[in-house]
């Protein structure tokens, strides 16, 4: 991989091509300071569709095509989080950086297998939770640390969507499927952002038809003593909302919580006050990437490898109690 300069564009490989990867190239597109200039995928088919789609100059179709053009300086991890931690490790091998979407892994250890990949490469890693980024919950963040509703004690959210495909890899044990690490991830961390480091957590839930965990609820106790209450299900669908509770008041935010546009303070005594904040997708996590690596880090310091690791841990610890157990785990 060529050296980057201090004003050369990034230039950006992407890896798969479905509605998220295409959704990042729409927030790439929007960065003075970031180039798409190739793409791959497991078939030639779709690497070109997709190409032609975003006006890419190459399209491989192979992942490994990807892992070897010079021209790539990152790689946008797109796929699956079942096929995460090899295509990292890959990508890391050949000397690329790594923004990898999130669940970052199936479970801790293999988290642990791409850190230490981007560590011996010297490259950067980033986990790709954007809601980390998105300017409202940045400044939902800076009032509860501001004690503007006083001392943290709750943070509610909610994600269940419906899939009724029995087939789609939400369902597939063999593809780590389930309802916590792709949408029941967004409240946990929601709440992670606010109130820090975990301590543990205590769920139940159900079981699908496949052994996947279908619909969980629980609760997850910080360092503060501030409590993480959620739920999340491939059954249903939910409010989507989130509320945090401090001992002066409330922020209540709109759905969906994970990259809200408006929020609204609510201190006991004083008139609530609406904020509105747009925001730019994934640009954000996108552009915070790009900044860490032109100043020379090998991670982030809004979500750095350890806190990365240690989300894989707690997501362990849940699916552990409800005796989620993914294939290559047995």
């Amino acid at each position: 991989m060529s050296a980057t300069s201090d004003t050369a564009p990034l230039r950006w490989g992407i890896a798969a091509t479905g509605s998220i990867a295409a959704s990042m190239c729409e927030a790439l597109r929007t960065l003075p300071d970031a180039e798409i200039v190739a793409v791959g995928s497991r078939t030639p088919d779709a690497a070109v569709s997709f190409a032609q789609r975003f006006g890419i100059d190459r399209a491989h179709g192979s992942y490994e095509a990807l892992w070897a053009d010079d021209d790539v300086d990152i790689v946008y991890i797109a796929s699956p989080h079942s096929h995460h931690r090899d295509m990292t490790v890959a990508a890391l091998d050949a000397g690329k950086h790594v923004l990898c979407e999130k669940a970052f892994a199936i479970n801790a250890t293999q988290a642990r297998q791409m850190v230490d990949a981007a560590r011996r490469n010297d490259r950067f890693l980033m986990e790709a939770m954007w809601t980390w980024f998105i300017p409202a919950v940045v400044d939902i963040r800076r009032r509860v640390l501001d004690g503007e509703i006083g001392e943290l004690k709750v943070v509610e959210a909610n994600f269940g969507i419906p899939v009724t495909d029995p087939d789609g890899r939400h369902r597939r044990i063999d593809l780590a499927g389930g309802a916590m690490l792709d949408v029941g991830i967004y409240p946990v961390t929601f709440a992670r952002f606010l109130a820090g480091d975990p301590v543990n957590a205590k769920v139940s839930g159900s079981l699908g038809a496949t052994g996947v965990d279908a619909t969980v609820g629980g609760v997850v106790t910080f360092a503060n003593g501030a409590l993480g209450v959620f739920h999340t299900s491939l059954d249903m669908m939910t409010s989507l909302g989130a509320s945090v509770f401090g001992t002066l008041g409330r922020i209540d935010v709109e759905a969906p919580f994970w990259f809200p546009t408006s929020f609204t303070v609510r201190v006991t005594g004083q008139e609530p006050v609406h904020v509105e904040m747009a925001h730019d997708g994934l640009a954000h996590e996108a552009a915070h990437a790009t900044d860490r690596i032109r100043a020379g880090h090998r991670e982030s310091d809004v979500i750095p490898l350890a806190t990365t690791v240690s989300t894989m841990e707690l997501l362990d610890d849940i699916r552990a109690q409800l005796g989620v157990i993914y294939p290559e785990e047995r």
